[in-house]
């Protein structure tokens, strides 16, 4: 059997071979780096109860390129990233996380293949807290975090999610798609951060109302090991439609049935709602997702989270932006994981002095709280920083 070290090294070791056979392949090739350099400031950077706050401030720098192809067909793009801090005051809050992003996209008039593969390695006070605008795409929900801090540890992350769809005439479709996801932490801290991982897949078939909308019927099932193995089957109904090449919308609806082992089975209810707008000088997305799903504190619960964002372009030099992320965890069954409610909040502007070159400002709010605690938790936080794009277009 692999030890994790071995297991993610295979993955490590793929990722390069898929590289090396695109390369053979793709007519065009894009480099894009970027260097994000500033200051940041918390004063609660554990997000830990009243009276518990570690208050933290220094250098942070974020450092990725991304190649990607140029084609109108197949793409594929992949994108290594680094993040560092450093608080003078507060060494042992110092980190250095490492991020690996890339994609296989294959698109004919017919069929559509996607294979999106993210890799973390990071401290736990970035996994189990995210951000307003973090996470998947339109419909894909966050997975993993339960806001657990017991002692300094780290997590390594491995998410891949391939997906097929074929148009077999005109009016209907069908999808197939499969993910699989995996977490291994340093320490196995019991009832905050233990390993977990999650599989599934689903087959789909759709009546295509319209050029650019579908009626969706999917069934499911998945398999998620933590503490112990749960599995689940259900089935969902969903609408979508395709204003644009950026702009659109989906309603969803179904049940899933989840039986850990050795427990009684639940049924629950999965849903979705949400968009994204564009328009020439304002971006709307906008998410609201019921789903189950495995966190590091061991157990499988169901999720409600809201996400929003919105990014406004004042003039072709300066933007503002705002998003939030509203959440509630509950545990399927009777367990010690008391019900969690977490939301964050950001504000920020990007000003723009010349084209290779940015300034960047955010603040934000977090606030988290437990069923079985006295009190909840809250945090303040900003970052200021320059970043600078050599391969920017205009």
């Amino acid at each position: 059997m692999l030890s994790r070290k071995q297991w993610i090294g295979r993955q490590w070791v793929g990722l390069p071979l898929a590289l090396a056979a695109v390369t053979a392949t793709a007519a065009n090739w894009e480099v894009a780096p970027r260097v994000q350099a500033g200051y940041r400031y918390s004063d609660n950077y554990r997000l830990y109860l009243p009276g518990q706050e570690v208050e933290v401030s220094g250098a942070e720098a974020d450092v990725g390129v991304t190649f990607r192809t140029i084609d109108p067909r197949t793409n594929f793009e992949i994108t290594p990233r680094i993040n560092a801090t450093y608080f003078p005051d507060e060494k042992s809050e110092d980190s250095h996380d490492y991020y690996l992003t890339a994609g296989f996209s294959d698109v004919t008039p017919r069929r559509r293949i996607n294979v999106p593969f993210l890799y973390q390695q990071e401290d736990v006070t970035r996994s189990e807290l995210p951000e307003a605008t973090s996470g998947g795409g339109l419909g894909e929900p966050d997975t993993g975090d339960s806001g657990k801090f017991v002692e300094r540890n780290r997590r390594d992350f491995f998410r891949i999610a391939p997906s097929f769809a074929y148009d077999l005439s005109q009016r209907y479709r069908m999808e197939l798609d499969a993910h699989y996801l995996r977490a291994d932490f340093d320490n196995q801290l019991a009832g905050a951060q233990q390993d977990f991982s999650e599989y599934g897949a689903g087959v789909g078939f759709g009546y295509l109302t319209s050029p650019r909308s579908a009626l969706m019927v999917r069934a499911l099932a998945s398999e998620y090991d933590t503490n112990r193995t749960t599995d689940a089957y259900g089935g969902e109904l969903e609408w979508n439609t395709q204003y644009s090449a950026n702009s659109r919308a989906y309603v969803r609806v179904g049940a899933q049935n989840t039986k850990p082992e050795n427990g009684a089975s639940d049924t629950n209810v999965i849903a979705g709602a949400g968009g994204q707008w564009a328009t020439q000088r304002n971006r709307l997305f906008l998410d609201f997702i019921r789903s189950v799903g495995p966190v590091s504190a061991g157990t499988v619960v169901e999720r409600h989270q809201l996400r929003l964002r919105i990014d406004h372009d004042v003039s072709q030099r300066f933007a503002v932006r705002a998003g939030a992320r509203l959440q509630r965890d509950e545990q399927i069954e009777d367990g010690t994981y008391p019900k969690r409610e977490y939301a964050i909040g950001e504000l920020g502007f990007e000003w723009r002095w010349q084209r290779q070159w940015s300034l960047l400002g955010s603040y934000n709010y977090r606030w988290q709280e437990y069923q079985d605690e006295p009190s909840d938790r809250s945090a303040s936080s900003f970052l200021i920083s320059i970043v600078y794009e050599p391969k920017r277009a205009q």
